[in-house]
């Protein structure tokens, strides 16, 4: 399998220049992310050091442009094309599989549909320049001179730990996507709760307050009316104590759930959400930026008690 031709090239030498540039995409990414915020961003969407995205597309241009290389001009176009075909299909692939889109160009000039834009697909051009006329050379010496046999063991776990790595990665999206579609059957019970009890004269208020705050803040707020409130239901007569009581307890044990599905993302799940901060989901947006706001609210509080700390 590894000494197999394909396109003009090994198996072998496909698969690592696939990994070569998926860390080289991977390691530019991270540098210029965290550089520009300031702390350290994994901006992967696996797990592990890679960007597939990059050696996807390294591959398309080495498979379609090596034959034009010498011709700048050419070069660069061919790279502007392929690496705009590239982004944008795998934009879409996203979007329809998980229902998000990860990316967001929609305020550059010259988009089509936030997925690409003239100024991204430039650069793209820019740097298939500069790889294929400096980087190649030296990617494909150091892989002419790794051992056959050593690199078909490495490629072999490389390859395992690949398929694994995007495995949970998908894994933790489809889990994220059921725990915001959770969230957003909540808020409609809640809403359709708030607006049919008559308990409380303030609940077309709640309920616009609801629609339009963080469910933090709700939650702090509804707790407030409803200490305010309890204090009438012990007044009411024995029926419609009961009722208010009822309902009383659905809702904080509704809130209750809110609060704590905010609160617990994973790792994956917190690594996503600040690797892609242009994530956004296609159904359940309101809940995936208040897991986020959330998310981010909790790391300030961290930063502020370390801070008092020292």
């Amino acid at each position: 399998m590894w000494t197999s031709e394909l396109f003009g090239f090994t198996f072998f030498q496909l698969f690592y220049y696939f990994m070569l540039y998926s860390f080289l995409g991977w390691a530019m990414e991270s540098a210029f992310v965290s550089i520009t915020t300031k702390e350290w961003v994994n901006r992967g969407f696996i797990n592990g050091p890679l960007c597939p995205i990059y050696g996807t597309g390294a591959l398309l241009i080495l498979v379609l442009l090596s034959p034009v290389q010498e011709n700048l001009l050419l070069l660069f176009c061919g790279g502007f094309l392929v690496a705009t075909v590239v982004e944008y299909a795998i934009a879409v692939l996203l979007e329809k599989l998980f229902h998000a889109s990860w990316w967001d160009y929609s305020k550059k000039k010259f988009n089509i549909k936030g997925r690409v834009c003239l100024e991204r697909s430039v650069e793209w051009g820019l740097l298939t320049v500069f790889v294929m006329r400096l980087i190649q050379p030296a990617v494909a010496d150091f892989v002419a001179k790794i051992p056959l046999v050593l690199g078909e063991c490495v490629g072999t776990a490389l390859m395992i730990y690949l398929f694994a790595d995007a495995g949970v990665t998908v894994q933790q999206i489809l889990h994220l996507n059921e725990k915001l579609a959770h969230l957003s059957e909540a808020r409609e019970e809640l809403r359709a709760k708030l607006e049919s009890t008559k308990l409380y004269t303030a609940r077309q208020e709640l309920a616009e307050y609801f629609e339009n705050h963080p469910t933090a803040e709700f939650l702090r707020e509804w707790k407030a009316r409803m200490d305010e409130t309890f204090g009438d239901i012990e007044q009411m007569q024995l029926e419609e104590r009961l009722r208010g009581e009822y309902i009383f307890n659905e809702i904080r044990e509704r809130l209750e759930y809110k609060a704590r599905a905010l609160e617990q993302e994973t790792m994956v799940q917190r690594r996503l959400m600040k690797a892609f901060p242009g994530l956004r989901s296609k159904r359940f947006d309101k809940e995936l930026q208040e897991m986020r706001a959330q998310m981010e609210a909790r790391k300030r509080k961290r930063k502020q008690q370390k801070g008092e700390r020292k």
